[in-house]
């Protein structure tokens, strides 16, 4: 089976990590997985703040979750996708430049999650300049990044009945 689909088939969601830090080098690579992605009118409306600083991950971790809770999985790496304020195509890049950071992730051997607790929170989603989201920018997607702690997630079932042909 080809390489690309393999991968697209076998990644899971990873929800614990082991401590130690992603290699700047494989964060380089899911970066520009993440620039490279398919994009609206090919605006490049995105910012990427990677977040490794412990004692602002706890501080985010509270002012997202509250005081020991933890809507990252403790990894050790965050990501925060944000786009320019107003761009009409936020959730469809959101979604490219996840996935495509995702799938860079399982290609290193690197676990990851789509964490949901900021983006639509608007309360929250447009303050977030002292974690290094620019002004102007809102929070659409967070990907907790490092190595899986434990047996990587088996495969899953498929709901049935989620696919309908229409052919002449």
């Amino acid at each position: 089976m080809n390489t690309i689909i393999q991968s697209l088939l076998s990644r899971r969601s990873v929800r614990k990590f082991k401590t130690e830090q992603v290699k700047d080098e494989d964060l380089h690579l899911i970066l520009q997985a993440a620039i490279l992605a398919p994009n609206g009118r090919n605006l490049e409306p995105w910012h990427f703040t990677v977040l490794q600083d412990p004692s602002k991950l706890i501080q985010l971790d509270e002012l997202v979750a509250g005081a020991g809770n933890a809507f990252f999985y403790h990894a050790p790496t965050l990501i925060l996708v944000s786009i320019e304020l107003d761009n009409p195509y936020e959730k469809e890049d959101t979604a490219c430049a996840m996935t495509n950071m995702m799938q860079a992730c399982h290609a290193l051997g690197l676990g990851s999650v789509w964490c949901n607790r900021i983006n639509n929170n608007h309360a929250l989603d447009t303050t977030l300049e002292r974690f290094g989201v620019p002004k102007g920018y809102r929070v659409t997607g967070t990907l907790a990044v490092g190595y899986p702690d434990g047996t990587y997630p088996p495969p899953r079932k498929p709901k049935e009945g989620t696919i309908t042909w229409v052919r002449p």
